[in-house]
């Protein structure tokens, strides 16, 4: 079952120690990213709340129908046991990005379990495709250490040719990027006099995040979806959803500025 001891927490507690609702939060975390994560939110929240943050499946395949890793990942983020041992009311959904396509669909679930819809807030939303991929891909590449300047360069460049290619197949792309990744991390091991599976094992992380990206876009958003709070960073386009708030931040500081914190508190306390 989703959420039970054996297969891993579906929900993880960023706040520990609050009582009352709970309030979810849907991003693909990584250590190490540039952009800001919840967490870094949660700690900014004037008054307690607390925010629980979405584990990715532990199983989901790498390999199948896409349409399945879609209900795969809502399954088991929606599972009875999933919101911690108390099972308590959710409050509130919070989606960042790709994630909000889930947290809208959340949304749905959790109304009909308890009888009452969520505040649902979305941080820079977006419905992923190839230009999701692009920024991943050169994030991640940029996070690898051992690479000399030109090897990077040389990177970047076979990134924008693979997208160029790609135009809007994100199948297509997804594959290329991987492969490209795990060949750069290749390239820094084999340096370094390191052979076995090594680039394998660190390629998982990247195809981990193209898999959420590919069941994200897969998932129709949820009813809710137009009726969501976005707070967006100063370079996002709006105008496709309703409330929108815009802040003075790049969006890789969006989960870290104050300003957002204070936002957001006033959006998911009770009225």
């Amino acid at each position: 079952m989703p959420g039970s001891d054996d297969a891993g927490p579906a929900w993880s507690p960023l706040v520990p120690g609050a009582d009352g609702d709970v309030v979810l939060a849907v991003d693909f975390a990584t250590t190490g990213r540039c952009e800001a994560t919840f967490a870094e939110l949660a700690g900014l929240l004037p008054g307690p709340v607390d925010v629980w943050q979405a584990v990715p499946p532990p199983d989901a395949p790498a390999r199948g129908r896409e349409d399945d890793w879609a209900r795969h990942y809502l399954h088991w983020w929606a599972g009875q046991e999933a919101y911690g041992p108390a099972a308590r009311p959710v409050r509130a959904v919070l989606g960042y990005c790709a994630g909000c396509v889930f947290a809208s669909r959340l949304a749905d679930v959790v109304e009909r379990r308890q009888s009452a819809r969520p505040v649902l807030v979305f941080f820079d939303p977006e419905v992923p495709g190839v230009v999701s991929l692009d920024r991943g891909i050169r994030a991640a590449v940029d996070g690898i250490d051992g690479l000399s300047d030109e090897e990077r360069a040389g990177l970047r460049r076979e990134i924008g040719r693979i997208r160029d290619a790609a135009g809007n197949n994100f199948d297509k792309a997804a594959e290329a990027f991987v492969a490209l990744y795990r060949e750069a991390y290749e390239t820094v091991l084999t340096r370094m006099g390191v052979g076995g599976n090594f680039a394998e094992q660190l390629t998982r992380l990247f195809r981990s995040y193209a898999g959420y990206l590919s069941a994200a876009r897969r998932l129709e958003p949820g009813a809710g979806w137009e009726s969501a709070v976005s707070l967006l960073s100063a370079g996002r386009a709006g105008g496709r959803l309703g409330r929108e708030i815009r802040f003075p931040v790049r969006q890789e500081d969006l989960l870290r500025d104050p300003g957002v914190a204070r936002a957001v508190q006033e959006l998911v306390s009770p009225p």
